[in-house]
């Protein structure tokens, strides 16, 4: 009787941690598989020593996610490239007190715009571009601020070229300087000729809401990272 309770404890606790990560660990797998890997700038960035950091990428496919990644970045007929490229050795960067160096902190959006995202004919609509700039933004100032929460309070954009659908662009943001709780970012939109498209500066607030939310999301995310590496090993000791 014991040993059957104990048994469908097991199969309970089995079931339930399988739920609550699977979608991650189908995210991570997902990831790896994606096809919108190659565009313009890839050499370029890969010279440069960019990379695509794998938990931005996880949170971008998995369940915790807001609007941006729900409603545009995943949908088909959206996005046909989106990715974030951050320097190899960011983490030092933001830990660093020298903000004000040559080498200061920034990340590289990618995209690409289908026809369903135009506001005229052919032309990226103006808003989706302020959203990938504020989300660019809020990502940034994120990680800058030591990974606590921060919210837009100022977003001014100067639209100089068109962006046009089906066409590669690179956003480049980076932080300008760090006050007290304000953190002040610029940002620019560039097309497959270097040409400055958009341009955009912001100022963003650390916040106390919100912390708990990414703090569990992360969480989540490395423990299905974890699970996925054991089955990978359980896998492959099979195979042998």
């Amino acid at each position: 009787m014991k040993k059957n309770i104990l048994l469908y404890g097991l199969a309970f606790a089995g079931g339930f941690t399988f739920e609550r990560y699977y979608p991650y660990i189908k995210a991570f797998i997902n990831n790896k598989s994606q096809k919108n890997d190659d565009h313009s700038f890839k050499s370029m960035l890969e010279e440069g020593n960019y990379i695509q950091p794998k938990v931005i990428e996880l949170m971008h496919s998995s369940p915790d996610k807001h609007f941006l990644h729900n409603f545009i970045a995943q949908h088909n007929e959206a996005l046909n490239v989106f990715k974030i490229y951050y320097p190899d050795k960011l983490e030092q960067k933001i830990y660093s007190d020298n903000l004000e160096s040559e080498d200061k902190i920034h990340l590289h959006f990618v995209f690409n715009a289908a026809d369903h995202l135009q506001g005229h004919s052919s032309i990226v609509h103006g808003g989706l571009l302020a959203t990938l700039i504020d989300n660019a933004f809020g990502q940034l100032s994120y990680l800058a601020s030591g990974q606590i929460p921060t919210a837009t309070a100022n977003l001014n954009i100067n639209y100089r070229k068109p962006v046009k659908t089906n066409h590669d662009y690179m956003i480049t943001a980076e932080i300008e300087k760090i006050e007290g709780r304000k953190v002040f970012l610029k940002a620019k939109i560039y097309d497959q000729n270097k040409t400055i498209c958009t341009e955009a500066t912001g100022l963003f607030l650390t916040v106390q809401w919100g912390g708990q939310m990414w703090k569990n999301a992360l969480d989540k995310i490395k423990a299905a990272t974890n699970l996925d590496q054991k089955l990978i090993k359980i896998d492959q000791e099979q195979k042998k």
